[in-house]
């Protein structure tokens, strides 16, 4: 099935909440999205994103580099067309910016198999489960006060979320030890608690904070350290009982294999956007399961929702509500499960209408 035209444009997403971590603050969304024509009229929908720059740098790579290379081709081929996207781009980088719009064009394609199947995606990639556990980031943010951050970790927990996310990296370790003993307390001993230093670190400053958070129940520890240094994670892990999340800034199967190879990762947090796309990240996905890790994507619950269902060891989807300014439909939260759209392909309902009031190119 030949692929006979592909258009791509870039929107500029505002969040709804504030959004702070340990090393930046979300002031926009940019949203390089891409459409895969057929010569059947069939449309297969993909996408990338940035925090706040970076947009028209991938749009660029899109346009110039990788339409080129798919116009034509057979888009039954994916994994074919991933590797010449892949290879034919190396010399300008291999992840970054161009593994996003190597993504933006991986999730098309297959959103395009998927109608083409008259399937919902996750069914098409396996369908290990028809529903994934959520837990909630977004009240979990690092510039809110202690009061603020217990108030909404509570309201999560009783609107029936199976977990919260916190955000660690205060200036004094003291106080996010301090948040993290005030939101277990107020949750309780059940819902999973998870934090993330977003990279803030050395070893010594994470191997601290760890040691004072043992008996909290901890369930994931993520990103303490530079996602570039395997060894420290290494030396972390050896350190503490708190399972290591690693996986949001890592850019392709090659890096994990090395996290997994070395014993410095519990949970992979593969994100199909940064790994470069669906096709990356299933094989990401299989590895980690070969090897009795699990998986727990990173960010993008509306498309992750689907390849969490389609492999039998992931975790959770992550709570954070970046597409619904621009959605006609949104998840629904039941019984602290998202379960994927039946519809055909990833099933994301874009508003066009909406869409274009954010429209950059």
């Amino acid at each position: 099935m030949t692929i006979k035209a592909v258009r791509s444009y870039l929107y500029d997403i505002p969040p709804q909440v504030r959004r702070t971590d340990a090393i930046q603050a979300f002031e926009s969304m940019e949203f390089p999205l891409v459409e895969v024509e057929d010569e059947d009229g069939r449309i297969g929908i993909g996408f990338s994103y940035t925090i706040g720059k970076g947009g028209e740098a991938i749009k660029q790579i899109i346009d110039q580099y990788l339409i080129p290379i798919i116009l034509d081709a057979d888009a039954n081929n994916i994994d074919r067309i991933w590797q010449q996207m892949w290879m034919d781009t190396h010399w300008v980088g291999r992840g970054g910016i161009v593994g996003l719009g190597i993504a933006a064009i991986d999730i098309a394609l297959w959103d395009l198999q998927a109608k083409r199947a008259d399937l919902p995606l996750y069914q098409l990639l396996g369908g290990a489960k028809s529903r994934v556990p959520v837990y909630n980031t977004d009240g979990g943010w690092l510039h809110l006060t202690e009061n603020e951050l217990v108030r909404q970790s509570v309201e999560f927990i009783e609107q029936g979320f199976k977990g919260v996310k916190i955000k660690v990296g205060r200036d004094n370790l003291y106080e996010d030890v301090s948040r993290l003993r005030s939101v277990r307390s107020a949750i309780g001993q059940a819902p999973f608690l998870m934090i993330d230093a977003n990279m803030k670190w050395n070893t010594r400053e994470a191997i601290q904070l760890a040691t004072r958070i043992e008996e909290l129940g901890i369930f994931w520890f993520e990103e303490p350290i530079e996602a570039d240094d395997v060894d420290s994670h290494v030396e972390l892990k050896s350190k503490t009982t708190i399972p290591i999340a690693v996986g949001e800034t890592l850019y392709n199967k090659f890096v994990f294999q090395e996290y997994i190879s070395q014993g410095a990762v519990d949970i992979l947090q593969a994100d199909a956007v940064r790994c470069g796309g669906i096709t990356e990240w299933i094989k990401i996905a299989h590895m980690a399961e070969c090897f009795g890790l699990s998986i727990s994507p990173h960010f993008l619950m509306d498309l992750h929702v689907h390849l969490a269902a389609a492999v039998p060891h992931s975790l959770f989807v992550e709570y954070i509500p970046s597409l619904d300014l621009v959605l006609s439909d949104t998840l629904t939260l039941k019984d602290g499960h998202f379960s994927p759209p039946d519809r055909p392909g990833h099933g994301i309902a874009f508003d066009q209408e909406k869409l274009n009031q954010y429209l950059l190119a």
